[in-house]
């Protein structure tokens, strides 16, 4: 069994709460380790490896460190959202919760479903009014981005107030798709509260995963999502109006994609080369993805228009990028293409005295001509082709 097939085991072994098999000759605990930190993943695939019985004590101790670390965060991130939640209702703040918020509880239990931060959408009349509730409850704005408001509360709480539910600096099409809580209904019980209905659900958390593996890449936790949400409510599903709105979307060949993958992986169907470069890209994409798989989309995006890049044009695309990349990382440049420049200055500035840009320079000198081909050819059969 490889890699692939043991993460499948260890993430079936906690959803279905059984002792996973022992682990195969040639993997070790530590690699697990590092792919559940990577994807955030920790309680899902550790948890299920502390059921094993051949783990030495050092072992046992790590993995039930970061088990016990994983299940604390999701055990206050789930007491503060319903707080939230509430308050929100009580103080008539339209509201509605977004991705991991709502798929947590999807899973057998939250805590198998870890999330950094918690999201919640707030009309943009009521921005000021959650800014004030939030500062009450002891939260501190500590950044105000592109379509959102980040608030940090120790010990280690997040929570992102969205102004939009999704950025229209990726696809301005799925930004009005989505807008103005127009495909949300009301909770039951609830005035300024809402909610997607089950296949609105499942188009938001597909657009959102294909916004992430369009700009960055994304990671395999994605793919136990589609499994989980397939398993609970595939069956009920009105899939002939799911089809029709990704095609709306512009990724229904990402969607079909994606589900394969995931029942490549965790329902043993057979698959091609193609989607075992594309787990292993993933995989190595960690849940945040990485800013050169931002680069390698571009250019496969310059070889559907029938240009070729080579690695002198990758260089000096990683050195200057289009206000397209840009305005990702620096939301004022919207509509002021004429700052560019100052903005390339404060992104060199940046790269020399962060590590990050001394391994994104690594990186560039080191160009795996063949990787790179392969990361093309993945992003060209996703078929997503954003807009502005």
């Amino acid at each position: 069994m490889d890699v692939s097939g043991y993460l499948a085991e260890l993430v079936h072994a906690q959803l279905e709460g059984r002792k996973p098999q022992a682990v195969p000759q040639g993997i070790t605990i530590e690699e697990i380790t590092d792919i559940a930190k990577r994807n955030h993943m920790e309680y899902l695939l550790l948890g299920a490896l502390l059921r094993l019985d051949s783990l030495s004590e050092s072992q046992v101790e790590e993995l039930r460190r970061r088990v016990m670390h994983s299940l604390m965060r999701t055990m206050t991130q789930v007491t503060e959202f319903r707080d939230l939640e509430k308050s929100f209702e009580e103080a008539g703040i339209k509201n509605q919760a977004m991705k991991g918020a709502r798929m947590k509880f999807i899973y057998p239990s939250p805590e198998m479903r870890e999330m950094s931060d918690v999201d919640i959408l707030v009309d943009a009349a009521c921005m000021k009014q959650a800014a004030q509730l939030l500062t009450e409850k002891g939260y501190t704005l500590v950044q105000s981005i592109k379509h959102h408001d980040i608030y940090k509360k120790p010990p280690f709480m997040v929570v992102e107030v969205h102004r939009a539910m999704y950025d229209k600096t990726v696809d301005g099409g799925q930004y009005k798709y989505f807008s103005n809580f127009s495909r949300a209904v009301l909770c039951e019980g609830m005035q300024y509260t809402y909610d997607f209905n089950r296949e609105d659900f499942y188009i938001y958390m597909m657009a959102h995963m294909a916004k992430h593996f369009y700009t960055m890449g994304c990671g395999i936790r994605n793919l136990v999502d589609i499994y989980v949400y397939q398993e609970k409510y595939g069956a009920e599903l009105n899939k002939a109006y799911i089809k029709e709105e990704l095609k709306k979307c512009g990724i229904l060949e990402f969607v079909q994609h994606m589900e394969k993958l995931a029942a490549i992986w965790l329902k043993g169907e057979k698959g091609s080369m193609f989607y075992a470069d594309l787990f292993r890209y993933m995989l190595d994409s960690g849940i945040y993805g990485k800013d050169e798989n931002g680069i390698w989309n571009k250019f496969a995006e310059k070889k559907m228009h029938g240009k070729e890049a080579t690695p002198r044009q990758l260089k000096r695309w990683y050195y200057f990028p289009p206000i397209s990349y840009m305005s990702e990382y620096y939301p004022w440049l919207e509509g002021r293409s004429f700052l560019l420049p100052i903005a390339w200055g404060i992104r060199m500035g940046r790269g020399i005295f962060m590590n990050k840009g001394a391994q994104k320079r690594k990186m560039l000198h080191e160009i795996d001509t063949d990787k790179v081909k392969t990361y093309q050819s993945i992003y060209q059969n996703m078929g997503l082709h954003f807009k502005k």
